[in-house]
């Protein structure tokens, strides 16, 4: 039997708006921060796909990896299909997925944790991280092999690796995250507390 005025049901019906009213500022900016850090992540996960498609489009077919000057005869696009992981480690291995999802796992792992205080720039790398880490996924899981385009080089023989905007996403997530955590101990080790 349900007993109660009508100004208490309509009371009880509200809760949920009562609640989100109540609701610690810490929930309420963990929700943001995540929100955000998602919606970089899907727009930077967004952003490859298309570059991707367009070198496929344009360079096409797969592994054509001829030298197209963008930058001088330093820097251009060579399209290379990555069979292999960072650095085309494991190529055409089928222990491919193996380090790829134990390092997705790391990362989301590592991700939670960090939302038990929030420091904007650990948040803003983890964005790029996820971003760029689900973009190579999803090549991997939709071609069977990761788009790479991007090359960088002194000459024909000095070389860095064949790299694309994921893979960017990643290095320079990763390079901010040390700084944010080498920021973080630097407050720790002045303050005695995180700042």
């Amino acid at each position: 039997m349900v007993s109660g005025t009508g100004a208490e049901i309509a009371a009880d019906g509200d809760m949920g708006t009562e609640r989100r009213a109540d609701m610690p500022s810490s929930a309420r900016s963990r929700g943001r921060t995540v929100a955000l850090v998602l919606l970089l992540a899907a727009f930077l996960i967004v952003a490859d796909q298309f570059v991707k498609a367009w070198i496929t489009a344009r360079f096409g077919p797969c592994g054509s990896p001829i030298f197209t000057p963008v930058i001088g005869n330093n820097a251009g696009i060579s399209y290379v299909c990555n069979t292999g992981t960072a650095f085309s480690r494991f190529q055409g291995s089928p222990i491919v997925w193996l380090p790829v999802l134990i390092a997705v796992g790391a990362v989301l792992w590592l991700w939670f944790r960090s939302l038990q205080a929030i420091h904007p720039l650990q948040q803003f790398a983890f964005a790029l991280i996820i971003g760029g880490a689900l973009g190579n996924v999803i090549d991997r899981a939709r071609l069977g092999y990761v788009v790479d385009f991007i090359d960088l080089r002194l000459n024909d023989q000095l070389r860095f690796y064949v790299f694309n905007v994921a893979d960017s996403c990643i290095s320079i997530g990763v390079v901010l995250l040390a700084l944010a955590f080498w920021r973080m101990e630097t407050r720790r080790d002045t303050s005695g507390t995180i700042a």
